[in-house]
C-alpha cells in the first residue's frame, strides 16, 4: 500500500502559470490549484493549461474518498526556455513534493503530450496509475479554424522562444543573401557555402557555444578571484596556441620558399613535397617556444590553485611542469634536426631524453617521499 496520498500532478512543461499566471510552483492544494488556475485564466483565456488544471480539480473532487491514504492535487512546471533547463525544474519540484507530502503513486494530467523526458521523470519517481490528457473542444466551422490559426501565428510572432527561429534566422538569412546580392557576390557557389556554413553552426551547435561563451565573458566579474584568474590563463593560453601555428606555419612557408627560390612562384604541393622535413622542422622550431609558454602558464596555475586549495594534486602538476620543460627541449631539438640532418643535433636530443627521463625519475621519488612524510605526520 502507498504510503502518502495519491498524488493527482499536472504537469505545465513551459511554465505558463508561472510566465502568465504569476504563480511560484509547485502548487500544492485543492484551493491553491484553485486560485492559480483563475490567476492563470484571466490573464490568458485561451491557455490549455488553465484547462488542465481545472480537469484536475474536478478529478480530485471525483476521487476524493475513494483512496486508502486520500488525494492530494499539485501542479508542477517546467520552463519556457525548454531543454535540460525544463527538465531539471520538473524534477526538482517532484522531488520536493514527494519529500513533503511522501507520495509515491500519482495520476498525470496534462494540456497534450508529454515530451519523453518529462514522462521519464515522472515515472522513475512515482508509479504512473493512470494519465490524462485534457483536449479543448473546438468547433469544426471554417470560423472557429481561422481564429485557431490566428492564435498560433500570434504566438510564432511574438513568443520570444518562437520568434527567434520563425523570424530570428530567416531574417539574418534575408540580410546576408541582400548584401550578396548587392556587391554581385549571389552565385551557386556563395549559396551553397552560405548555407553549409549555416547548417554547420546549427548542426554542431555553435551558436549556442557562442553564446555561452559571451554569457560567462559577461559574468566574469561575479566569478571568484581564482575562477577570473583561470579564465585570463585560458585566454591568453588560447591566444598564445593560435599564434604560435599561425607564426611556424607562415616562417616554414617562408623557408621553403627561400629553397625553391623567389623566381619560382607560389609554393604549391609539388614544390613543397622534395623540402617536407624541412618544412616540418621549420614549422616546429617557430612555434614550439609559444605552446610550450601556453602549457607552462596554466600548468603553474593549476600548481598556484591546488597549493592555495592545500591539495595533495599540487605536486601532479609540479611533475608536470618537468615534464613539459623537458619536453619542450626534446621537440626544439628534434626540429632543428629535421632542418639541418645534423648529426651533433641527433646526439644532443639522445642525450636530453636520457636526462629527462632520468630527472623525472628523480622528481617522481622525491615527491612520493614528501607526501609519504606529510602522512606519516597526520
Amino acid at each position: 500500500m502507498a504510503g502518502g496520498p495519491l498524488l493527482i500532478i499536472v504537469i505545465d512543461e513551459d511554465n505558463d502559470v508561472g510566465v502568465k499566471g504569476g504563480v511560484e510552483t509547485p502548487i500544492i492544494g485543492r484551493d491553491a490549484n484553485q486560485e492559480a488556475a483563475l490567476k492563470l485564466v484571466l490573464a490568458d483565456p485561451e491557455d490549455a493549461d488553465a484547462n488542465a488544471m481545472f480537469a484536475a480539480i474536478k478529478l480530485y473532487d471525483e476521487e476524493y474518498g475513494k483512496w486508502p491514504n486520500g488525494v492530494e492535487l499539485v501542479t508542477v512546471a517546467g520552463s519556457p526556455k525548454g531543454g535540460l533547463e525544463r527538465d531539471r525544474k520538473i524534477a526538482q519540484e517532484i522531488e520536493d513534493v514527494i519529500a513533503r507530502i511522501g507520495s509515491t503513486e500519482c495520476i498525470v494530467v496534462s494540456d497534450g503530450p508529454l515530451s519523453p523526458s518529462a514522462s521519464f521523470i515522472i515515472s522513475s519517481r512515482l508509479k504512473v496509475v493512470s494519465a490524462r490528457t485534457v483536449v479543448v473542444k473546438q468547433s469544426q466551422s471554417i470560423e472557429t479554424s481561422w481564429m485557431i490559426f490566428l492564435r498560433y501565428l500570434r504566438m510564432l510572432v511574438y513568443e520570444a522562444p518562437y520568434t527567434r527561429m520563425i523570424l530570428g534566422i530567416p531574417g539574418i538569412i534575408l540580410i546576408v543573401l541582400g548584401m550578396l546580392y548587392f556587391f554581385n557576390l549571389l552565385t551557386l557557389t556563395t549559396l551553397l557555402i552560405f548555407a553549409g556554413i549555416v547548417m554547420l553552426i546549427r548542426g554542431f551547435g555553435l551558436d549556442n557555444l557562442v553564446a555561452s561563451l559571451l554569457r560567462h565573458v559577461t559574468e566574469i566579474s561575479h566569478k571568484p578571484g581564482l575562477t577570473q584568474i583561470r579564465i585570463f590563463t585560458a585566454t591568453v593560453s588560447l591566444i598564445l596556441i593560435l599564434v604560435a601555428l599561425a607564426a611556424g606555419y607562415s616562417d616554414a612557408m617562408a623557408h621553403v620558399q627561400t629553397l625553391i627560390g623567389p623566381d619560382s612562384g607560389a609554393v604549391t604541393l609539388d614544390k613543397l613535397s622534395p623540402y617536407l622535413l624541412s618544412f616540418t622542422g621549420v614549422f616546429i622550431k617557430s612555434s614550439v617556444d609559444l605552446l610550450a609558454v601556453a602549457a607552462f602558464l596554466n600548468t603553474a596555475y593549476n600548481i598556484f590553485y591546488y597549493y592555495v586549495a592545500r591539495s595533495a594534486r599540487v605536486w601532479r602538476h609540479v611533475q608536470a611542469l618537468v615534464v613539459f620543460f623537458f619536453l619542450w627541449i626534446i621537440v626544439r631539438l628534434f626540429g632543428e634536426y629535421l632542418v639541418t640532418q645534423n648529426i651533433a643535433h641527433l646526439i644532443q636530443l639522445i642525450l636530453v631524453v636520457i636526462v629527462g627521463f632520468a630527472t623525472l625519475l628523480t622528481t617522481i621519488t622525491i615527491i612520493r617521499s614528501i607526501r609519504r612524510v606529510r602522512v606519516f605526520k597526520k
